[in-house]
C-alpha cells in the first residue's frame, strides 16, 4: 500500500484499504488487493459512511485505543466487516432488528469471531447492556427520527466515560422541514447540553447527501 493512515487502514491513489481480516472472502462485492504478501479489501464511500467520512477529510480517528465497540444500526453488515478488520483483537457488538440484515450479520460472524449480532431494537438499550457490557466506542447509523435521543440513551447506557464515538446523522430521517444545517446545529446543541464534546464534523456529500459524521468524546 502507498499511504499509511491508521493500525490498518491505507490509501492506494483514491481507493481506501483494510486489511483483509479472512483473505480470500470478500463480504458484499468489495475490490480485493495483494501487496507484500497481504490482501487488502476497499472500502465503497458510496456504500460505507466509515469510508465517506475519511474520503471526505475526516482528520481524527476514535477507534485509537478502542477494544470494544457497540454498534447500533448494523445492517448487512458491510461497515461493521471493516471494523472487524481495523479491531482484530477488539470485540463488536452490532444491534439490529430487521431479520433479513440480521440473517446476513449472523452468518458474517460465523467467520468473523469478533463480530457479536444482537438482534434487537437500539431504542431500548437495557435489552442488549447485559450482552454488550462497557464499552470504549459507540458508533451509530440508523434511520430513524429520534437519532440524537437513541444515541444518547445508549451513552448513558453501554459508554466508558470519555469514551469516543460516531454517529451519522441522517438529516431527512429526522425532519424534511428544516434544512440538513439546521438538523445539524440542533443535534450539536443536544449532545453539548448532555456534556458530550464534539470534536469533528465532516459533511458526507457528496456520498450520503444531507448526512454528517460527528466524532464525539463522552462525559466523564
Amino acid at each position: 500500500m502507498d499511504l499509511f493512515l491508521e493500525p490498518g487502514l491505507y490509501r492506494r491513489g483514491s481507493g481506501l484499504y483494510t486489511v483483509n481480516l479472512r483473505p480470500g472472502e470478500k463480504v458484499y462485492g468489495e475490490d480485493l488487493v495483494s501487496d507484500g504478501g497481504t490482501e487488502y479489501r476497499r472500502i465503497d464511500p458510496w456504500r460505507s459512511k466509515l469510508g465517506a467520512y475519511v474520503v471526505q477529510g475526516g482528520r481524527l480517528w476514535p477507534f485509537e485505543r478502542v477494544r470494544s465497540v457497540l454498534y447500533l444500526g448494523g445492517g448487512h453488515g458491510t461497515t461493521a466487516s471493516h471494523l472487524s478488520d481495523l479491531l482484530p483483537r477488539g470485540s463488536i457488538h452490532v444491534v439490529e432488528k430487521s431479520p433479513r440484515a440480521f440473517g446476513a450479520l449472523l452468518a458474517l460472524s460465523e467467520r468473523r469471531e469478533n463480530l457479536f449480532p444482537i438482534m434487537a431494537d437500539v431504542q431500548l438499550p437495557e435489552r442488549y447492556r447485559a450482552d454488550c457490557g462497557e464499552v470504549d466506542h459507540l458508533y451509530q447509523d440508523v434511520s430513524q427520527r429520534g437519532q440524537v435521543e437513541i444515541y444518547l440513551e445508549n451513552l448513558r447506557s453501554a459508554l466508558k466515560p470519555h469514551g469516543t464515538g460516531l454517529l451519522m446523522l441522517k438529516t431527512r430521517s429526522v425532519t424534511q422541514t428544516e434544512t440538513p444545517r439546521a438538523v445539524l446545529k440542533q443535534a450539536s446543541r443536544d449532545l453539548t447540553q448532555e456534556g458530550c464534546e464534539i470534536l469533528e464534523t465532516v459533511d458526507l456529500a457528496p456520498f450520503s447527501r444531507g448526512h454528517f459524521a460527528l466524532v464525539l468524546r463522552a462525559p466523564g
